[in-house]
């Protein structure tokens, strides 16, 4: 009897074996394209003159060409003037983005203070003269904000209250869509006001936010959902950058860029991802060429174009791998983000399209969008294998069924890529002054750094006059939670609780985020529980929870309660027979 005791947990054993190594060997996620998510606008970044300069007529066609070597952006950020709006600075560069297809819209900066109602009037004519202006050029805006970032400190300040009272009573003043104000860390207390009155959200199109610091578990807005998908309002993530202290070509920090597009199109659900200076050090393109950070966003802006609809996709299939799926009227786009660092086996079932086969891209560390050929479909599915630390992209042409309606929140669990840690050194403004940034043109910093892969830049803080200092220290959170001021200090990124706001950078209270959700490591912090083929919160780990047994699955569990069946047989035997019993 003793024998049949060891037997079965080494049967058990095998079979738990047989099933652990099915799941190492591959992994699956599926992509529905007839269940429609939010409508995709585009990807680009910001020409901001004064700081940071124009781009010369053989850059333009570098970055809104889409024709090989080229970025294929669509959208464009521009500076309203402070002063007299009708400079044509901008024109050139604007004309540029919008032949090659592309928008182009505007968010003002100005001096510093507070707004108060009494300018109202005066401010909505300097929003509208430059508005006016840049169609007189043949130049004209899709878009123009209320305020860029009025929450920060650095620019002109405005109060939730103010924003909501401009936009009420000025808002139909101007003659093109009319962003929010921009808050800088995608706080919605600055919007709640915007959708809760139905006066106010009629006068206003576009939701416009930047993500500095912000965790990835508030990317989405319940709120927004509610009330502003059904109202027809868009939400764009406006500026944004994953750090200015290293090199854009440095890997594969460089991928941290591709896990920011991911999350900000999944879980932000954004129909526009902006990057903040294009040409630059740190940014898509730099000495006329486009570097690695660049060559991660055309991963989506060269295939998934203007008229796209994200679809449902298992968002994250497996640990460290992220993925994303879009459709045009006959493409099919599916965007595969690997931050491990080794290769990973996928298998992709696809649901709503007779594609066959699918042009492979990719972006590693020794690779730049290069061409890798087709990828075959066979009975509804294809399998590939990730290079590490790496961003593919597949695009798949032929026929599409018609969409469902859009707008909800894609299926599986999803992880973010760290959150971002922000050590507010000014940036590359007159007047700003630090000491992590790198310095631009008659100014002394860039240091918006993010640390966004754990909070990696930003280990020792940054000081910055009128900002914080903001230690990454891989991304972990405040012990206890900090409130920072105006040059005050915040030991890590994201505590667990509300934010704390005051003159300077809001930081959170309630302590670390260890344990269940996970600390927001070098892969991130996981977002609760999930079910489907997602992602597990406990300590950040991946887990495949709710995908039926595929065929060896099945075999496997055959073979354990076979065993368990005749484990029992035996131990029936046993009982009966007195002489057998008697030895046990």
């Amino acid at each position: 009897m003793r024998s049949i005791h060891r037997t079965i947990p080494a049967a058990l054993g095998v079979a738990l074996l047989l099933s652990s190594g099915n799941h190492a060997l591959a992994q699956t996620a599926t992509v529905d394209v007839t269940v429609q998510k939010q409508y995709v606008r585009g990807f680009g970044g910001m020409v901001h003159i004064p700081w940071a300069g124009d781009l010369s007529a053989a850059e333009r066609n570098l970055v809104f060409g889409n024709a090989d070597g080229q970025l294929g952006f669509t959208v464009l950020r521009i500076a309203v003037p402070d002063g007299n709006t009708s400079t044509s600075s901008y024109v050139a560069t604007a004309k540029a983005a919008i032949a090659a297809g592309g928008l182009v819209y505007a968010s003002p900066w100005n001096s510093g203070g507070d707004m108060i109602s009494s300018q109202f009037a005066s401010y909505a004519d300097h929003l509208e003269s430059f508005v006016s202006y840049m169609k007189g050029q043949g130049a004209e805006l899709y878009g123009i904000s209320v305020q860029n970032e009025p929450d920060y400190g650095d620019w002109k300040h405005w109060s939730a209250t103010a924003v909501h009272d401009f936009i009420v009573n000025y808002g139909d003043k101007i003659s093109t869509k009319l962003m929010t104000a921009e808050s800088f860390q995608y706080r919605k207390n600055m919007y709640d006001q915007l959708l809760n009155d139905e006066k106010a959200l009629a006068n206003w199109d576009i939701l416009g936010a930047h993500t500095y610091g912000t965790s990835v578990r508030d990317f989405a807005y319940p709120l927004f959902d509610q009330k502003g998908v059904p109202a027809g309002k868009e939400r764009w993530m406006t500026e944004h950058y994953t750090d200015s202290n290293t090199d854009a070509n440095q890997w594969p920090n460089a991928l941290n860029v591709a896990t920011d597009v991911h999350n900000s199109m999944v879980e932000g659900e954004f129909n526009v991802y902006t990057w903040w200076y294009i040409k630059r050090s740190y940014g898509p393109i730099n000495n006329g060429a486009v570097t690695k950070r660049g060559w991660c966003m055309a991963q989506w802006s060269k295939f998934v174009r203007p008229g796209f609809h994200r679809v449902d996709a298992t968002k994250s299939p497996t640990s460290g791998v992220y993925l994303s799926a879009y459709r045009g009227d006959s493409d099919v786009v599916i965007v595969v983000v690997n931050t491990n660092s080794s290769s990973k086996s996928l298998t992709v079932g696809i649901n709503g399209t007779s594609v066959s086969s699918y042009d492979r891209f990719t972006t590693s560390g020794s690779k730049s969008l290069a061409n890798e050929g087709k990828v075959s479909v066979s009975n509804g599915s294809l399998s590939l294998s990730l290079d590490a630390q790496s961003v593919t992209t597949l695009r798949g042409t032929g026929s599409v069924n018609p969409s469902g309606s859009g707008g909800a929140t894609g299926s599986g669990g999803a992880t973010g890529a760290g959150g971002s840690t922000r050590a507010d050194a000014g940036r590359d403004g007159p007047g700003a002054s630090g000491t992590g940034g790198r310095a631009g043109p008659d100014v002394s910093a860039d240091a918006r750094d993010m640390g966004s892969s754990g909070g990696a830049e930003g280990t020792g803080g940054v000081v910055a006059t009128g900002g914080t200092t903001n230690a990454g220290s891989g991304g972990s959170s405040a012990t206890g939670g900090t409130s920072a001021g105006t040059g005050a200090s915040a030991a890590g990124g994201d505590g667990g609780g509300g934010q704390v706001s005051g003159g300077g950078i809001a930081t959170r209270t309630g302590g670390a985020q260890a344990g269940s959700g996970g600390a927001s490591g070098a892969g991130g912090a996981s977002q609760g529980s999930s079910t489907g083929a997602g992602v597990d919160s406990s300590n950040g780990c991946s887990c495949q929870t709710g995908r039926p047994a595929g065929g060896a699955e099945a075999l496997t569990l055959f073979f354990a309660l076979l065993v368990l069946a005749w484990y029992r047989r035996r131990v029936a035997v046993h009982r009966q027979s007195p002489a057998e019993g008697s030895q046990v």
